[in-house]
């Protein structure tokens, strides 16, 4: 009996070893799959392509590098998903492996490109909203709205966008919202004055424009918005701050009078102008940079933080100069009768492009960083201005009236191929950074 018993457990394991090999046994075999379009920022439409998937959803899932997709629907040849929240560090753009899965087994994967889009500004109801789309112009979307909103930042990790919005009369905050317009939510302080916020290199702290003791100082805080602290405490204005790319230093222009020293005269004191300033993290060591009677604003770092651009009117009108970090080296790079201003350093630090209006009008410059190889990228009797570089130096987004409303263009960085991207009235294009004040009629 026992022997009869074992011979028939024996063949029920051969039979079992035998049919392991067929594919009834067989776990599902991860198909290729294609992503139409096979690149996008986050929130992007993606069609997903391929077999196997199933007729509904169920608890099947897509992800993206792990992220779970949210599904709009499911077929078993196609599935259409939004590109989760994913950081694109620094703006560069994030290879994803796209994986489709059917009962706790993957049955198709491919790969997508995440890529940092564009933001900008448009009307809404009244009020402005936030919007980000991709590049080309396609999946455009509404981040935040209500009340004005200006001076949007990236997060370097791509994953956050710190905006200003004002609620009324004397109010604006600093605000913040996900990438795919969740989680938006006030940072400063309620019925403040804050402007031009700032991330810091490692993401963990923005510094900004305050103005809750009725003047305006340098404030800083972390990301969540606790540990807010005034910096500066200056009896004259300060603003305009940014970070230093080692996050050591915070860069800004302040109303200060200029006090000389002239060895014969001894100390003068001049009247009050803007000067280039700069200060540890920790807002010890102010140090004026520019030293100018003369107004000097606008500065920004280079990408290697070894120079600052900044704005001068030493001359009588407005140009780009140039000085070493510590302040030394100053030099006139436009060195042009006309105004030019808002410049926007290339991610290589080989290239600034500004706005000039040499030409009667504002257009779009770019010249090499030692001021060398001016070159007019635009050529319209209208107003282009805004310059804002993509994150691989290779495009140039900004803002353009030669459709009679403001729109968002981009273009090659040596000025070709300048298309149309924005539909709606948009201004204020902000791709890696946008270190620029426009003055426009009638507000975006």
């Amino acid at each position: 009996m026992a022997r009869r018993t074992f011979r028939v457990v024996a063949c029920l394991a051969l039979l079992l070893l035998s049919l392991s090999g067929c594919d009834w046994f067989a776990p599902p075999t991860a198909h290729a799959v294609t992503c139409v379009p096979s690149s996008g920022g986050v929130d992007t439409q993606v069609t997903i392509l391929g077999s196997g998937f199933g007729t509904t959803q169920g608890t099947s899932e897509v992800t993206f590098n792990g992220l779970p997709a949210s599904v709009l629907s499911w077929s078993d040849s196609a599935i259409t998903a939004r590109v989760p929240l994913m950081p694109t560090p620094g703006g560069h753009s994030t290879a994803a492996l796209v994986a489709v899965s059917v009962g706790g087994q993957v049955v198709g994967s491919g790969t997508f490109t995440v890529i940092r889009g564009i933001l900008y500004l448009a009307p809404r109801h009244g009020g402005d909203a936030l919007c980000v789309m991709n590049p080309d112009g396609s999946d455009s979307t509404d981040l935040a709205s209500g009340g004005r909103i200006d001076y949007p930042a990236w997060s370097p990790d791509g994953t956050r966008i710190a905006f200003m919005q004002g609620m009324g009369a004397l109010t604006e905050e600093i605000h913040v919202v996900n990438a795919d317009g969740t989680g938006e939510h006030r940072l400063s302080n309620p019925s403040a004055q804050d402007f031009f916020p700032a991330w810091s290199p490692d993401g963990s702290r923005i510094v900004y424009q305050g103005a809750s003791d009725s003047n305006a100082d340098i404030y800083v805080m972390n990301a969540d918005g606790t540990g807010r602290t005034n910096l500066t405490w200056s009896a004259k204005e300060d603003t305009w701050p940014s970070w230093s790319p080692d996050g050591t230093k915070i860069l800004f222009h302040s109303l200060r009078s200029l006090v000389l020293h002239p060895a014969a005269t001894g100390p003068k004191l001049l009247p009050e102008s803007y000067e280039v300033m700069v200060m540890n993290a920790d807002g010890s060591g102010v140090t004026n940079l520019s030293l100018n009677p003369a107004s000097d604003w606008y500065p920004c770092w280079s990408p290697d933080g070894t120079k600052i651009a900044f704005q001068s009117d030493r001359d009588g009108v407005g140009e780009i100069f140039s000085m070493n970090s510590g302040g030394s080296g100053q030099r006139n790079l436009t060195n042009n009768p006309a105004l030019d201003g808002g410049p926007s350093w290339s991610p290589d630090g080989t290239r600034i492009a500004f706005v000039s209006n040499r030409d009667g009008n504002p257009e779009i410059y770019v010249m090499n960083a030692d001021g060398t190889g001016q070159t007019r990228l635009t050529n319209n009797t209208v107003w282009d201005a805004g310059p804002t570089w993509s994150p691989d130096g290779s495009h140039i987004a900004f803002e353009s009236t030669r459709d009679e409303e403001y729109r968002i263009y981009v273009m090659n960085a040596d000025g070709t191929k300048q298309t149309r991207v924005s539909s709606e009235r948009s201004v204020y294009p902000v791709w890696t950074e946008s270190r620029w004040l426009a003055v426009r009629s009638g507000g975006p």
